[in-house]
């Protein structure tokens, strides 16, 4: 009796939204006999009404409740904490006595490296033990390193600083849209999933001039305290989240991270799957291909864009950061609701499209306005494509899976942003920066190409299998 009214509860959770579409819910309201006793017609009608309903009731679960809010805000510090590093340690490296240019992707490599290896432990981790507690974790490793490049001043230093600071961010990052996707309603999970992704845009708008003006007009050990200080503002925040205490492993169906290296090492009779599974999700690696040729563009912009400027004689290229991600605000503002209202793929390609137009105008980029009209396009694009492949991984993963599906998510966008940059450093260096922005495009098809082959069959698989009333309704998905 317990277990049908656990199921029956399960089963009134609204989840109609163009990423969510959950039939099971639909069935618990209408009732199974009416649908299989009515013609093919009139159940058609039917679900059609049920769909109109049911989605203006998915609207009225509440989003901004007290614990979103405060995660979002959490997240806002904890990446302003992250990106105010990002164009002022070349400068403090060049401040003490470093003439190499090329330090400054080195450091974006170490710290890419520092993210990117320890991510599945900490996927795990949220997963087996408590996501809050992986999130508290990677704030006070980046704010406790902040303060260490004013007292090892030297290059080696400033990597091995960076590279702790990028396993702080891994754990914060992975538990926090790990977080995210576990507070917003089911029904609007795009539109949440949107909101959250707003945090990294707008620390991306924050953090570097906030970092160069603490550099610039105050030195570095004010730009290292700022640094500090945007981690514990996000401790602090984050701790008053009313989140998990504990997920068991026994309720989850997870295991530990001791468990699971013992697994790795002691038993090696235990099947390839199963030890995989403790490494990466394998329901996200479709989406994760498709990640893998979205991002690599974004990686080589961030990378080279002003150097770029500068090749082309654009005194003030830094605006382009301010302009994209400004496009990036707009656009997750609606993405959202876009998704929910029209489907997933009908959102998605038109991202896609103008990442393609954001990179094809770099080509012929020969004024600050054509700079501008990139980072708008390219703006837009990477607003919508990105947060819809967060949620498409998380809707189509386990629940009890989603710390080790963000692990590999962000696992492969770590990856992505720094084989980018080494792409497109390659391709300047043989063939200029027109051609080289030019070649990007090349990511973009692939990633379209990808999609339409790999992932969007599976998510007509996945509505088909919600829903049972056949492809029609789904493809739009």
């Amino acid at each position: 009796m317990g277990h049908e009214m656990v199921e029956a509860k399960k089963l009134k959770t609204c989840q109609i939204s163009a990423c969510q579409l959950n039939f099971k819910s639909m069935k618990a309201q209408m009732g199974q006999p009416i649908l299989n006793n009515t013609s093919p017609r009139n159940r058609k009608a039917l679900f059609r009404k049920e769909v109109l309903y049911l989605k203006k009731q998915s609207y009225l679960e509440p989003l901004w409740t007290k614990n979103f809010i405060l995660l979002l805000v959490a997240a806002v510090f904890m990446y302003i904490a992250t990106f105010m590093f990002t164009p002022t340690l070349p400068l403090f490296a060049r401040s003490i006595g470093v003439i190499d240019p090329s330090v400054g992707g080195i450091i974006i490599l170490v710290y890419t490296i520092g993210s990117l290896v320890p991510r599945v432990i900490w996927g795990n981790l949220a997963d087996s033990w408590e996501r809050k507690a992986v999130y508290l974790i990677g704030v006070i490793i980046m704010a406790a390193a902040a303060p260490f490049f004013g007292l090892f001043v030297s290059l080696p230093g400033i990597f091995i600083i960076r590279l702790i600071q990028g396993v702080g961010f891994s754990a914060s990052s992975t538990a926090g849209s790990t977080m995210a996707a576990d507070l917003v309603p089911a029904s609007r999970r795009a539109e949440g999933i949107g909101f959250y992704t707003l945090a990294n845009t707008i620390g991306m708008a924050l953090g570097p001039e906030l970092g160069l003006h603490m550099l610039q007009q105050h030195g570095a050990w004010w730009l290292f305290g700022a640094g500090a200080l945007a981690g514990i503002i996000s401790l602090g925040v984050c701790m008053l989240l009313n989140y998990e205490r504990k997920r068991s492993s026994v309720q989850s169906g997870f295991i530990s991270t001791h468990e699971a290296i013992h697994d790795i090492t002691a038993t090696p009779a235990k099947s390839l799957s199963s030890k995989c599974s403790i490494l990466f999700e394998k329901s996200v690696l479709t989406t994760c291909l498709v990640v893998l040729f979205t991002i690599m563009p974004y990686g080589a912009i961030m990378a080279y864009i002003a150097s770029y400027g500068i090749d082309r004689g654009i005194s003030n290229i830094g605006l382009y950061f301010s302009v994209f991600a400004l496009a990036l605000f707009v656009v997750r503002l609606m993405v959202g609701r876009l998704s929910d209202s029209h489907g997933v793929t009908a959102v998605m390609i038109p991202g896609i499209v103008l990442m393609f137009s954001g990179l094809v105008v770099l080509n012929w980029a020969e004024s600050f306005a054509i700079f501008m009209v990139s980072a708008v396009l390219f703006g837009f694009g990477f607003g919508v494509a990105f947060p819809l492949l967060q949620t498409t991984a998380y809707m189509l993963c386990p629940e009890n899976r989603r710390g080790i599906a963000s692990a590999t998510l962000f696992s492969t966008a770590d990856l992505a942003y720094g084989f980018g940059a080494v792409v497109l450093g390659v391709g300047i260096k043989y063939l200029g920066y027109e051609t080289a922005f030019a070649g990007l495009t090349i990511f973009v098809v692939i990633a379209l190409i990808s999609y339409v082959i790999f992932l969007y069959p599976r998510l007509k698989s996945y509505y088909n299998k919600e829903t049972g009333v056949g492809t029609k309704k789904c493809c739009k998905n």
